[in-house]
């Protein structure tokens, strides 16, 4: 363990073992800034550059305020941040990683995989899965999100204002969904992909594809009739008693946010790929 800023490190044991001059499994690693001399305080708040050396099968949890988190060569990665940017690569069983205002970069890793940011965007390269139930989920507020190879037989990408794009061969029978508000989606798939397509898009906006899609006609919904206003009270009003205080109660006009749906088959349909696009364009292209 290295650190040119921090005065002091402590590594506490936080496992109880029957025998304990047996190693440590789970380890506080405590940090002590120059700043804080006078008034000692170890925590993660420290103003403090460190680094640290794990064994490969090890799991670590690192948690900053406004620093930037990078993790290598671990089994598993926990990584939380307010504002600073996380980067995770070759983790081969699990990574969960979280930032309010930083960027998300995961790279050459395996297992199950969870990444949210608020404010900044998300990338993932080269990322498979371990075992055959290993998940890839993702999703953003405002920053964009960009999967290339992502292999995990179930895929989930959502985002707010961001452009979500993915590119690499499907999965054969994997699920892809994707949702996405105001953004655009963008799938970039080899010639030869085949899937099966259920988007749900706005009325005002178009799927376009490089791909000879085969659609699938589906009854439309029925219109829900008016509800009938009730009859007005036969008889005369009863007297007012004194002044009435009460809100004006407006009514609003209702204006339908009119989506459609699309069933479409390119090739056998090996995987899935369901689609919520509002406000943006969907875009299938050959790679």
């Amino acid at each position: 363990m290295r650190s040119i800023d921090a005065a002091q490190i402590e590594l506490r044991r936080i496992d109880k073992p029957k025998d304990p001059t047996k190693p440590a499994t789970r380890v506080d690693v405590m940090v002590l800034d120059k700043t804080r001399v006078m008034r000692p305080r170890l925590d993660c708040q420290a103003l403090a550059s460190v680094e640290m050396e794990v064994p490969s099968g090890a799991t670590v949890q690192v948690q900053t305020r406004d620093g930037d988190i990078m993790i290598a060569g671990v089994a598993g990665a926990y990584a939380g941040s307010q504002n600073g940017n996380i980067t995770i690569e070759r983790a081969t069983r699990l990574v969960e990683a979280g930032s309010v205002g930083g960027s998300i970069s995961l790279r050459d890793s395996s297992g199950r995989v969870f990444l949210n940011s608020a404010g900044g965007g998300v990338d993932a390269i080269n990322v498979r899965p371990a075992t055959s139930d290993d998940t890839f989920e993702v999703g953003t507020v405002s920053g964009d999100i960009q999967l290339e190879r992502v292999s995990n037989p179930k895929v989930m990408a959502k985002t707010v204002n961001g452009t979500l794009t993915m590119s690499g061969p499907l999965a054969k029978q994997g699920y892809y969904g994707f949702s996405n508000v105001t953004g655009d989606t963008v799938l970039e798939m080899p010639h030869d992909a085949s899937f099966q397509l259920k988007a749900t898009v706005s009325e005002r906006q178009d799927i376009v594809s490089d791909f000879k899609l085969k659609y699938i006609n589906e009854p439309t919904p029925p219109t829900p009739a008016a509800t009938p206003k009730p009859p007005a009270p036969k008889g005369q009003p009863l007297p007012r008693t004194g002044p009435v205080a009460a809100p004006v109660a407006v009514e609003r006009p209702h204006i339908p946010y009119v989506l459609r749906r699309v069933t479409a088959i390119c090739g056998t349909g090996d995987a899935t790929i369901s689609v919520a696009s509002f406000g943006g364009t969907v875009r299938l292209k050959k790679i």
